[in-house]
């Protein structure tokens, strides 16, 4: 595979897989709603290892297994980079417009939670998030966005990383 191909086949692909990734977001957000979507969420979240597996597979046999291991893994860099970004603009989209009070609600309902529990009633953490909550220290929509672009792009090339050594390991011993 030359760098345009995988370039543009994990440009292609990251839709999908950002569309993935923005119905795991949607489905935990909404689960306060739908207590059954955390459940959905969970089972997706599972699955994400699966069905980027399929993806790069499908894309490295398409390209009749001629892709170096570091043109997979690039790859799949390319997939989570392109559906991190579409799913950090439906979580900024979420978090800002329809769900404007979402992140305050969380750590309420953390601290809340906290608070209840004897051993960590008194702890740093619960301290921490009161200070944050009562100094407005909250992280913003955009901010919560960003770093969520930022984990899934990390997270999503260290698992295109053993995926793409799986893939060559697997179609070599079918060669």
């Amino acid at each position: 595979m030359t760098p345009g191909q995988v370039y543009r086949e994990g440009a292609n692909k990251g839709v999908i897989v950002g569309v993935y990734l923005s119905v795991i977001f949607l489905c935990a957000v909404l689960s306060d709603y739908v207590p059954l979507l955390s459940l959905v969420a969970i089972l997706l979240m599972l699955g994400v290892p699966f069905f980027i597996y399929r993806i790069m597979n499908f894309i490295y046999k398409k390209y009749q297994r001629v892709a170096d291991f570091s043109s997979l893994w690039m790859l799949g860099i390319s997939l989570f980079l392109g559906g991190s970004l579409i799913c950090s603009l439906v979580t900024y989209a979420t978090l800002e417009y329809v769900l404007p009070d979402y992140i305050y609600n969380q750590a309420e309902k953390a601290l809340e939670l906290y608070q209840q529990m004897p051993q960590i009633k008194d702890s740093e953490l619960t301290k921490y998030i009161k200070t944050a909550i009562e100094n407005g220290l909250l992280p913003t929509p955009i901010e919560f966005a960003i770093e969520m672009l930022w984990l899934t792009s990390f997270s999503g090339s260290m698992l295109s990383l053993l995926l793409a050594a799986i893939i060559r390991a697997f179609n070599n011993k079918q060669n």
